[in-house]
């Protein structure tokens, strides 16, 4: 139930207010200025905004009792928001007998926390509240700032009033208190302004295991023909045996899916029920492995682009800039309802799902496209457009939109940012409705674009975080280069505060966008993606907590590996989720290549160091030189060790040679080294539901080591 607005007034009355002032001009001779009478304040919990006051009220009959205190209010809707939020501001302007009057122009708010002007998106520091009819009030919304410091703010706005001596600006106790004094002479000019204070909230982060790693499969569910990464064929439960050869101790599986390649969805199946029916027993072989597990769902986008045969979705418009002509995306729009609804019909059955752990999205976004919501984005945003914009047809509407975002969005950087912004506030409004709709209490993770901290896509990490999201995975793929990526990873850090949102990062097999390297190889490229996000996404000392390898079925099905096997690249992952969870120090080895060095022609040495951090003595440690291509053994490819003291570290050496050369990888070969012992309670401070298994790796360069790409 809607609160009443709680009236605060000055403690000093403005009578009292007005003769101190006049007083002290009196005092100092300045008899030709202006006096200025101090600002009436009116601090209101949930109604107020401010300008300048309507000249004709002046003109109005004085009104022996007035049957209002104050010609100007401000409210906002909520007292408290979220840092995704559209603060309604309202204002009601109203003459003595409190009838809606209306200025001569807009008022203006301002924001303030801390004393300070607020600057919100767009560059905004001043929004203007504007005039319904209908309601016969003025509103607009403030965007709360990206990543907005929590704490107390005050939206402002003010009115001259040129009939001041005919307004009490008391309470009915002050008024009979001074029956019988005389009213005093107003001189110069008098502002009413009107103050609503709010305050801006951050979720509080929820919890999240450090050292989560996380092996994904993307494709649909495939029965049989799975190769498995030692060699061999398998059935479906070749996916785990992947996880397990990765070290994932969570296994990610795209459950739902729109895609009509073969015969056709409704709105009442608008997934594919392929993907859906193999969730629980996927699920189930998952937990009897002791790895988690998580489905998720293609939030938005659907498959192919042409939408024949799908369900009859509200699809995103997109608009041709030259001829303004406007077509159906393959992204269904964010304003359609029943997505939602089908969404959290999804998020409903995983809860239901025993097996299931973690429910995610992806393609939680807009694409291209999306202008089929002009109307509500620039009623709802601070964001310039032509005078004659209400006489615009839709089309028009559409392609000025379209101009600014596509084509002018670094002259217009301003509009552009208000875009972000905006469907990033959508987007978490959609999954705060889909958290309710289907009352979820399982983990959720959204897949995330990395560029430009996710904003770029309407994908901000605060908003989602507030909205409910437990684990957000940036996706560190598809980068241009080395130092695309960089200033990728850059500007996360500079965005977040440390430690606060939950973080798993993740890079994909795929050749083509580790542009093609040989030198150094691209899954050396891969793990180092990998561990450099995770150790500077975040600032200060803050790091991600886990990681996520993507996905298994392009390392063993299909995929642009390049010359590299789909098992190399799934150790330069395991290697990158070692490093991760040593830095954690969630396991009780941590275990490190000390050296690897060429000895005479193609033969090498490698000195493998294991610590044990525990207070435990772990016995039956096994040290095994994994299959790579090229690299063999000339000693013991695999050894075992008894037992390792409490803090006691041991130096296993390992002997071996290449086995010849391949110019195709420019020479360049991987030694990895796997670590195992058993299961058992080493302590509170390790996580005893880890895979028991380090991987440790680094590249061997057999003639020139320049940086080179394949041809």
């Amino acid at each position: 139930m809607r609160q009443e607005p709680l009236r605060l007034v000055n403690q000093q009355s403005p009578r009292s207010q007005r003769r101190q002032r006049q007083a002290q001009q009196r005092s100092s001779c300045c008899c030709c200025l202006v006096v200025v009478i101090s600002l009436i304040v009116v601090l209101v919990a949930f109604r107020g905004p401010a300008a300048n006051w309507l000249a004709r009220a002046g003109k109005r009959p004085q009104q022996t009792r007035p049957s209002v205190l104050f010609p100007l209010e401000l409210a906002a809707n909520k007292q408290a928001y979220f840092r995704y939020a559209l603060v309604e501001l309202r204002a009601t302007l109203v003459d003595h007998q409190g009838r809606a009057v209306v200025a001569d122009e807009d008022l203006l708010v301002t924001v303030t926390c801390d004393g300070e002007v607020v600057t919100t998106i767009g560059n905004v520091d001043r929004i203007r509240l504007k005039y319904n009819r209908s309601t016969q009030q003025y509103s607009t919304y403030w965007p709360v700032p990206w990543n907005a410091k929590p704490g107390q703010y005050a939206a402002e706005t003010r009115i001259e009033i040129t009939d001041a001596e005919n307004w009490p600006w008391r309470t009915e106790q002050e008024q009979k208190q001074a029956r019988d004094e005389e009213p005093a002479k107003i001189e110069g000019k008098t502002w009413c302004v009107a103050r609503v204070r709010f305050e801006i909230v951050a979720a509080e982060k929820p919890e999240f295991a450090p050292g989560t790693c996380i092996a994904t499969w993307e494709p649909d569910f495939r029965a049989t023909g799975i190769p498995k990464p030692e060699g061999g064929t398998g059935d479906w439960k070749a996916m785990l045996d992947w996880c397990e050869y990765v070290g994932a101790d969570t296994f990610w599986f795209r459950g739902a899916v729109t895609e009509v390649y073969q015969g056709k969805l409704t709105m009442e199946q608008p997934f594919n029920a392929v993907n859906l029916e193999a969730i629980p027993k996927l699920a189930a072989e998952a937990h009897r492995r002791g790895i988690k597990f998580g489905a998720w769902a293609v939030a938005y986008s659907t498959y192919p682009k042409s939408n024949k045969n799908k369900p009859p979705y509200d699809f995103a418009i997109d608009v041709s800039r030259s001829t303004g002509k406007s077509s159906e995306r393959e992204f269904i729009s964010l304003l359609d309802e029943r997505r939602i609804d089908h969404l959290a019909e999804f998020v409903r059955l995983m809860e239901q799902e025993e097996n299931v752990d973690y429910i995610g999205f992806d393609y939680f976004r807009t694409d291209r496209g999306g202008y089929e919501m002009v109307d509500k984005f620039t009623r709802e945003m601070p964001v310039r457009l032509p005078e004659q914009w209400n006489d615009y047809s839709l089309s028009r509407k559409q392609r000025h939109v379209a101009v600014k975002i596509e084509e002018q969005w670094q002259s217009s950087p301003d509009f552009y940012d208000c875009w972000n912004w905006w469907r990033a506030h959508l987007g978490a409004h959609i999954l705060r409705k889909i958290r309710e709709k289907s009352q979820a209490t399982k983990p959720i993770w959204i897949f995330v674009l990395s560029w430009r901290h996710g904003v770029q896509h309407g994908q901000d990490p605060v908003m989602l975080t507030d909205a409910g999201v437990t684990l957000l995975a940036p996706m560190l793929y598809q980068v241009k280069n080395r130092q695309m990526f960089d200033t990728m990873t850059r500007e996360w850090n500079e965005y977040l505060r440390a430690d606060q949102v939950n973080i798993a990062v993740g890079d994909q097999v795929d050749f083509y966008w580790h542009q093609k390297m040989l030198v150094p190889a691209a899954p050396e490229e891969l793990y180092d993606r990998i561990v450099t996000a995770h150790q500077e996404y975040q600032p200060g000392d803050a790091m991600t907590r886990g990681a996520f390898w993507h996905d298994i079925s392009r390392a063993a099905v299909w995929g642009n590996r390049g010359p590299y096997p789909g098992r190399e690249w799934a150790l330069a992952g395991a290697a990158a989720f070692t490093t991760i969870r040593n830095n954690w120090g969630v396991h009780p080895l941590r275990v490190s290549l000390n050296s690897l060095q060429r000895n005479s022609g193609s033969a090498f040495t490698a000195d493998l160091s294991i610590q044990n951090l525990s207070n435990k003595e772990i016995t039956d440690i096994a040290v095994k030189l994994m299959d790579t291509p090229l690299i063999e053994s000339t000693g013991k490819q695999q050894r075992r060790i008894k037992g390792l003291g409490p803090k006691e570290t041991i130096l296993v050496p390992f002997e071996g040679r290449v086995t010849g050369p391949s110019a195709a990888r420019a020479s360049r070969f991987m030694v990895a080294l796997r670590v195992t012992w058993p299961r058992g309670d080493y302590g509170k401070q390790f996580r005893a539901d880890l895979p028991c298994q380090q991987t440790v790796m680094k590249y061997l360069q057999i003639g020139s080591s320049e940086p080179r790409r394949a041809h």
